[in-house]
């Protein structure tokens, strides 16, 4: 079996044949059509990015449930790995039908089940958050390994459930916080990691975009029987959460949160403009703000926003240390800014001939040739997908469902602090039971 190198079974450097074994999992289920041995390749070049090659057996093969912008950009990044995408499925068959076509997949289907039956090695659930317990819960009944877009689920209860679920089916299980992957991203924790900022003290952290900017914008965030109790802290702020958690290392211990409703009523897609506004309700989240203490100290303050007019997706973050300060912007993906106060400050661009040992491998192009929220995808996926070829019997280099379970917990506080209008305390001791 080849050697995991941080849970990866990689050849460097040179390009070369790597022949893997099954995965080594414990049914929970029984499929009908068992799976032989299969491997991915990557398709970067050698400049700083770890790789594994096809060899003779089939390639692994997917279904993406949700063909939307992300489900579609799943797709993508999963040919990009060698990886074969069997089936869309949507909420209607004509649906999937039509994305089936788009997308020159072979098969549409109208349901999980459905596609559970075509051999799958994964399942990418990309539907709304409502759906992702029983849609994660259904897969790993077949004993499939599960990719499920975030958050993992509606509350930190689903979140644990789906987490042991997982852990006790022997597959593999993450989460797509893509924004950790970055090559800058992963700089910045790399150089945290070893030292090189010292210790942190704040960090500026803030998601902004437009999508609900005008009053008659809407879409399935703002019904709770589908996007679950909040709008822009459930979807939008899982990422930011994970990304700030991720970058600094320590768990946040405290937290204090505030919501704003930009607009209290909104008119839903198809309405004439003579019909009545519907309420969102007053507590639904537009923007909101966080303040949030960390077992070692650091302080954030984080700010998320559906309604930062001329913003489609914009993440920043800035980080003040003790040795240097970094902030970096992911509509300037590829540039690290690098602060100093006795010497010039520094600019350093995503090229892995200049950037720490951790981080070179998330860079899989020439420094001239720039990546960005795509490629996130591809480089998350290249990591899964070889784990599960390796028999992931190492730590997982990637978002798990434990990653998904821990920033589900923060969520409940953000919710209890914004009720009862207080500091909340983060208890991890139901986390911490699971192992």
């Amino acid at each position: 079996m080849p050697r995991p190198i941080s849970g990866v079974a990689v050849r460097t450097a040179r390009r070369g044949n790597l022949s893997t074994k099954p995965p080594k999992r414990q049914p929970v289920g029984h499929s009908v059509h068992p799976r032989a041995a299969r491997s991915i390749r990557s398709d970067a070049n050698d400049i700083g990015a770890a790789t594994i090659q096809h060899n003779a057996s089939a390639p692994l093969r997917a279904a993406v449930i949700g063909p939307g912008t992300i489900g579609r950009i799943h797709v993508d990044a999963l040919r990009r790995n060698g990886v074969e995408v069997v089936s869309v499925v949507a909420s209607t068959v004509e649906r999937a039908r039509a994305a089936a076509d788009t997308l020159r997949v072979p098969h549409a289907d109208e349901s999980l089940d459905a596609a559970l039956h075509r051999g799958l090695d994964a399942v990418h659930i990309c539907a709304p958050n409502a759906l992702h317990r029983d849609l994660v819960l259904q897969a790993l009944q077949h004993n499939v390994h599960v990719i499920c877009e975030k958050p993992l689920g509606i509350n930190v209860v689903e979140a644990a459930e789906l987490s042991t679920a997982a852990r006790e089916a022997g597959v593999v299980h993450a989460v797509c916080f893509n924004n950790r992957f970055y090559p800058l991203v992963q700089e910045i924790a790399a150089r945290r990691r070893e030292g090189l900022l010292g210790r942190t003290f704040l960090v500026r952290a803030s998601i902004a975009d437009d999508t609900l900017w005008h009053r008659q914008d809407w879409d399935w965030r703002l019904d709770p029987t589908v996007g679950g109790p909040t709008v822009v802290t459930s979807t939008t702020g899982s990422h930011l959460l994970d990304l700030v958690m991720f970058l600094l290392g320590p768990r946040p211990t405290a937290i204090c949160a505030t919501f704003g409703t930009a607009h209290a009523e909104r008119r839903p897609p198809g309405s004439e403009d003579t019909e009545p506004l519907v309420p969102t309700g007053s507590a639904r989240d537009d923007l909101a703000g966080l303040l949030v203490h960390f077992s070692d100290g650091t302080q954030a303050v984080l700010s998320l926003s559906h309604v930062a007019a001329g913003h489609p997706y914009r993440v920043q973050v800035e980080i003040d240390a003790e040795l240097a300060g970094v902030s970096w912007d992911s509509e300037r993906p590829n540039e690290l800014w690098i602060g100093h106060r006795d010497e010039p400050n520094e600019l350093l661009h995503a090229d892995a001939r200049h950037m720490r040992p951790d981080a070179q491998r998330f860079v899989a192009k020439a420094g001239a040739y720039r990546e960005g929220f795509d490629e996130t995808f591809r480089v998350l996926f290249r990591d899964v997908y070889a784990h599960i070829a390796a028999g992931h019997g190492a730590s997982a280099p990637y978002p798990t469902f434990t990653d998904g379970h821990r920033q589900l917990v923060v969520h409940e506080a953000i919710q209890t602090s914004v009720s009862e209008r207080r500091w909340v305390d983060l208890d991890w001791s139901a986390f911490d039971s699971l192992g």
